[in-house]
């Protein structure tokens, strides 16, 4: 019964973490800039990174999380209606199966005032998983994405992966 959610896990964050490559890889100046907030937060001569700096990663947090809202790695969740609600002149009952797209919605800015993401149970995991694995990343790499390509997503599975998600990484001159 735990081995779903523990799959579904490491693979919504391999995915989330591979998409926060390519973007960062596409924006040089937001790379540079995530690449200083780790000297600031852990130190100019950038010793280990401890859990509890995990957290001070402020910008690197809202790297994840805007990569989690353009490409989020679940294309459909399913929920139950608790009270009335009324969607496009449609009321939905209480008790009916509701299924939402957090592909669609999370870019809808007529529905949303500052668009958001689905909290998961192991989201404090993860954050701390893709923090601490791009932290590493920025200490040693810059990266450039490769002739303009651009990966698209593959809607064919359950966890929507990049296909064909290709950067450069360069050794990081100190």
């Amino acid at each position: 019964m735990l081995i779903r959610p523990l799959l579904a896990g490491q693979h919504t964050s391999s995915s989330t973490s591979a998409w926060m490559g390519f973007f960062l890889a596409r924006d040089k100046t937001l790379q540079e800039k995530c690449y200083l907030e780790q000297k600031t937060v852990c130190g100019k001569d950038l010793p280990p990174l401890t859990y509890d700096q995990l957290k001070d990663l402020n910008l690197l947090d809202h790297c994840i999380k805007e990569t989690l809202r353009l490409r989020t790695p679940i294309m459909t969740m399913t929920g139950m209606a608790e009270t009335p609600q009324t969607v496009a002149g449609y009321t939905i009952p209480p008790g009916h199966q509701v299924c939402v797209s957090p592909t669609v919605y999370q870019r809808l800015k007529d529905s949303w005032v500052e668009p958001g993401h689905h909290r998961c149970t192991g989201e404090n995991s993860a954050y701390v998983q893709i923090k601490t694995i791009w932290s590493t990343m920025f200490r040693l790499y810059e990266f450039d994405p490769i002739d303009g390509h651009f990966s698209t997503v593959n809607y064919t599975t359950m966890i929507h992966t990049a296909e064909n998600l290709v950067i450069c990484y360069k050794l990081r001159s100190k």
